[in-house]
């Protein structure tokens, strides 16, 4: 049946190819909808790797959508049911069975890893917080072939292999190794698979009913393909990975109303206990007292000034975000088949999330830059101390960077203004003297005042 469903949606591609748009011939579109499919349409190729994107409020769903592609080689149209890899949205699912196994007295917050894994190194001095809040120095810096399939048992060894970043409690840092391990406390104490565990705790109450984990060779109905990007930007597929490598950090697929399940369910007191969600959202404390932005499994940030609880998946060939605002109960859900940035999952989800709680982001019109133009802005810019952001220019292209990170693709709009292309939350405002001559950047994080002003160094 499903082959059939497949094939009568690739035989209505001429229709589908209107996307988004097609929607408003039935009925007239609310403005809402109408701006969010511009959001779409906007960071969107109809003929490249799709997206899907949902907005819910008070527990209703007031925007859906999908646009591109689930098989670029099949002529296959996204469709609202697909399922996509959600990468490390896994560690939400983690985080909440931790705390379920908890509640059910199988463990403590508190308890050492020692508890359950008495061999591992430095396992006395590491809890099974600071794993879930990212502050317990385990280090991703281990290599094996990714194509391997490992067991809970061998991923633990390669794991334990590795020292320790820092002393537990003493920084944060991202790791899906600290939540492997944690895959492995959830075996050790309930003597079963992971993904049966986080079945029956949480994705079963919640609703989640195409949300698992899908082996390798796993024949899933609606599984869209994945994508990447080689060096010019052209379409590609990602390298082969296997799914059980990222296990209880990332192995999870699932479709974007499972997501808004997922999300709506830790809000919900009758679903989730409201102590263990205030858990999850409390920021985790230092041992200098200092607080960082991630609470258990959940990432801590604003959007246009409101506090927002979110995480984002990376996975080869897809990426996925979901926002969640809680005074406002608006949930975000976008899901992409590409880890290549086009779509960028994150970006669009905050633009989503900004217009449905009124506060939608700038629009910027693009622009294209004279050689003049372009010279006058390459160069250093002050950030603070020794930091800096250089302004380069390649094959065509601007691109900004502040070590050590990624050279960031540029793209000119009106009002002498540049973004960070295919983003187009945060800005710069380029800033010229009389004569012409720049000065300095102002730097507009998530498009809000007061600027950042970042000195011309010049080309030195």
């Amino acid at each position: 049946m499903d082959c059939i469903v497949r094939v009568f949606r690739a035989a209505l591609l001429g229709i589908s190819l209107l996307g988004v748009a097609f929607q408003a011939t039935a009925s007239e579109p609310s403005p809402f909808a109408s701006a969010a499919d511009q959001i779409l349409f906007r960071s969107t190729r109809q003929d490249g790797p799709g997206i899907s994107a949902l907005v819910s409020k008070d527990g209703k769903v007031i925007y859906r959508a999908s646009r591109g592609m689930a098989s670029l080689e099949l002529h296959v149209a996204s469709s609202d049911d697909d399922v996509y890899r959600i990468g490390s949205i896994t560690k939400t699912v983690t985080a909440a069975t931790i705390l379920l196994l908890g509640q059910q007295g199988k463990l403590s917050l508190a308890d050492p890893l020692s508890r359950f894994l008495p061999d591992f190194p430095h396992a006395s001095d590491i809890t099974i917080a600071e794993l879930l809040s990212h502050t317990a120095g385990i280090s991703d810096n281990w290599n094996v072939d990714p194509g391997l399939s490992l067991d809970t048992k061998a991923l633990v060894g390669l794991i334990a292999k590795q020292p320790l970043d820092f002393k537990p409690g003493g920084d944060w840092r991202y790791s899906n190794s600290g939540y492997m391990l944690l895959g492995a406390v959830i075996e050790k104490v309930t003597g079963r698979r992971w993904d049966q565990v986080e079945h029956d705790l949480v994705l079963t109450p919640f609703g989640m009913a195409h949300t698992g984990y899908y082996s390798d060779d796993a024949v899933v109905n609606h599984l869209v393909q994945g994508y990447s990007a080689d060096t010019r930007g052209a379409v590609t597929r990602p390298p082969f990975v296997s799914i059980d490598g990222p296990m209880t950090a990332g192995a999870l697929a699932a479709t974007s109303d499972d997501i808004r399940h997922l999300v709506e369910g830790l809000n919900n007191s009758q679903t989730f206990p409201s102590s263990l969600l205030k858990q999850m959202t409390t920021p985790a404390r230092l041992s200098d007292g200092s607080t960082v932005p991630y609470g258990y499994g959940v990432m801590l940030d604003r959007v246009r000034g409101e506090q927002v609880f979110e995480h984002n998946g990376g996975i080869e060939g897809f990426a996925s975000q979901y926002v969640y605002v809680p005074e406002e109960k608006v949930t975000v859900v976008v899901l992409a088949n590409s880890d290549a940035g086009k779509p960028n999952a994150r970006s669009v989800a905050h633009q989503l999330a900004a217009l449905a709680i009124g506060k939608p982001y700038r629009r910027f019109d693009d622009v294209t830059l004279s050689k003049g133009e372009v010279s006058a802005l390459l160069g250093s810019y002050e950030i603070q101390g020794e930091s800096r952001h250089v302004i380069s220019w390649d094959s065509g292209q601007l691109y900004i960077q502040r070590a050590p990170g990624p050279k960031r693709p540029l793209t000119p709009a009106r009002s002498e203004l540049l973004y960070y292309a295919g983003d187009g939350t945060d800005y710069f405002h380029v800033v010229k003297s009389t004569n012409g001559e720049v000065t300095a950047l102002e730097f507009y994080p998530d498009g809000m005042d007061p600027p950042r002003v970042e000195k011309h160094l010049g080309t030195r």
